[in-house]
């Protein structure tokens, strides 16, 4: 490939990038919706809970995802799926830890990529001794489990990203989708 057709790819790739990436159908976007939902249900059932009874949030809004340069065609929204829940551990902190290595176990098998970080008091900025897990699944959709505010609580989000999509979708939709 000669030098020019290398900075064409690169701007095409490069402007890709800026306006946000392909444009999805109404129906590929409801099926990540799915899928996004559909990961963290399995995960917060793994880990002893009923999803329905530890329900945060149901969102679809970031400003990461927002269409800054406004350069989206009529008819294209930006959504970014995003549910948590706050499932209970019933041995409190050590719940918790045993939570983040089983999870760790778990995902590690299936092949996808896990990190863990510390997790550190908000107030005094200390390690608490606890860790946040996370990855990535094969939908592209992002998973986490971190410490909740309460001993022995835990935060898990599922998270599908910012995707830009054919039609309109509200997160009273999550029902039907």
């Amino acid at each position: 490939m000669s030098l020019a057709g290398a900075v064409v790819v690169l701007l095409l790739v490069g402007c890709t990038a800026v306006v946000g990436g392909p444009v999805r159908s109404e129906a590929q976007f409801l099926e990540h919706v799915r899928d996004t939902q559909a990961a963290g249900v399995d995960t917060v059932r793994f880990l002893g809970s009923d999803p329905d009874s530890v329900i945060l949030a149901k969102s679809r809004a970031s400003a990461s995802c927002a269409d800054d340069l406004d350069v989206d065609r009529a008819g294209t929204h930006r959504d970014q799926p995003s549910l948590s829940w706050s499932p209970d551990f019933r041995d409190g902190d050590a719940g918790c830890r045993s939570a983040v290595a089983d999870l760790r176990r778990r995902w590690s098998e299936w092949g996808w990529k896990v990190t863990t970080e510390p997790e550190t008091d908000p107030v005094t900025g200390k390690a608490t001794g606890l860790q946040e897990i996370h990855t990535t699944d094969d939908h592209g959709v992002a998973l986490s489990l971190s410490p909740g505010r309460r001993t022995g609580e835990g935060v898990v989000v599922a998270d599908g990203g910012g995707v830009r999509h054919d039609g309109y979708w509200d997160t009273d939709d999550w029902s039907r989708s």
